[in-house]
């Protein structure tokens, strides 16, 4: 699928979720300069740093996914003992973003919370990518995850994926998928079914993952995939019929819908992710006590809760194991998109 520049602009950055899934609260807090504790347990380690303000930037604009960082943010500021300032990058699938985190000083002082798309699909579908995110960037830690969901048209008689998967193979050509936004995962989950299971199942561009709900929901294309998170309410209120999820083990919010595993559809697990990345040359012992901090935050309940209630779920990693993780799915993502012929430009 080759699509313009302009287009992949117009889609923006994965919409992973739907505004509508943030909290009044968390919207009210946009201003994302949060108090921090009087004491410091990393900073009493690290030899006074930090000593002023952390710039969290989040290379999309406000709302979607960023509702994480807005969620973790005021905990790092109590476990760092200093502000930490939420900054929105929009623009160009989180290019914009990553560039002026690359551009910072790796002083510890910026860091960045980014989603798969711009980290591990980004280089393998922009043909004059400006950076490479794993050269150029330090990996932190992934710490969310989020399943995919193919849902249909509830008017549909289909009620389960190998049904559809089956009527999709009788009529090549006739069942088309919305398409939330080019190169994003959700694209590539869906191409690389297609390419599995050879089918002939053309996509319908929206700009973007409501537009693409609201699409299947009123009957303009019968079937597409998209985060749990932005579908979950259309679910619930019976405007979509959920036919698999695409985790490793089924979801809590979804208990009677199978995964694309244990139907035998897909090789391996498909889930959004989103991680903190810093500027290539940030100290080490900085790094881990970013990773610290962040991994304590989600390991505590009332964070862990607040994640998992749009159905996404903390994840604890690593510096190290960050950043074979990245490799690892940027070389699937990169094989789906040179399989799909995938670009944009």
């Amino acid at each position: 699928m080759r699509l313009t520049r302009r287009t992949a602009l117009g889609l923006a950055a994965p919409s992973i979720l739907a505004p509508s899934i943030l909290a009044p609260s968390i919207l009210a807090a946009s201003s994302a300069l949060v108090a921090p504790a009087l004491v410091s347990p990393v900073r009493a380690q690290t030899g006074g740093w930090p000593n002023r303000r952390l710039r969290l930037v989040v290379p999309s604009a406000a709302g979607g996914y960023e509702v994480y960082a807005r969620i973790l943010a005021p905990r790092l500021a109590e476990l760092l003992g200093q502000p930490v300032v939420v900054d929105n990058k929009p623009g160009a699938n989180g290019i914009i973003g990553m560039q002026e985190v690359q551009r910072s000083a790796p002083d510890g002082y910026t860091f960045m919370f980014a989603h798969v798309g711009a980290i591990s699909i980004g280089s393998s579908i922009y043909p004059n990518m400006p950076l490479d995110p794993v050269d150029d960037l330090a990996s932190i830690s992934v710490a969310v995850t989020s399943p995919l969901v193919w849902v249909v048209t509830p008017s549909l008689p289909l009620r389960t994926m190998p049904e559809f998967l089956a009527r999709a193979q009788a009529e090549p050509g006739q069942w088309r998928y919305g398409l939330p936004a080019s190169g994003s995962i959700p694209h590539l989950v869906a191409e690389d079914f297609k390419i599995r299971h050879k089918l002939d199942m053309p996509a319908v561009p929206y700009r973007s993952t409501p537009q693409s709900l609201m699409a299947v929901i009123n009957g303009e294309v019968p079937i597409t995939v998209d985060s749990l998170g932005a579908s979950a309410g259309y679910i619930a209120s019976g405007q979509l019929r959920a036919l698999a999820v695409t985790s490793r083990e089924r979801s809590a919010r979804l208990p009677d819908v199978p995964t694309m595993l244990e139907l035998g559809l897909d090789p391996r697990e498909w889930v959004a992710w989103y991680a903190f990345m810093a500027p290539k040359g940030t100290p080490d012992d900085i790094l881990q006590k970013l990773n610290g901090a962040i991994n304590q935050a989600l390991g505590e309940e009332a964070i862990a809760t607040r994640i998992r209630e749009p159905g996404a779920a903390p994840r604890h990693t690593t510096p190290a194991e960050t950043l074979a993780f990245i490799k690892a799915e940027r070389t699937d993502f990169g094989a789906i998109a040179r399989a799909g012929k995938i670009r944009v430009e």
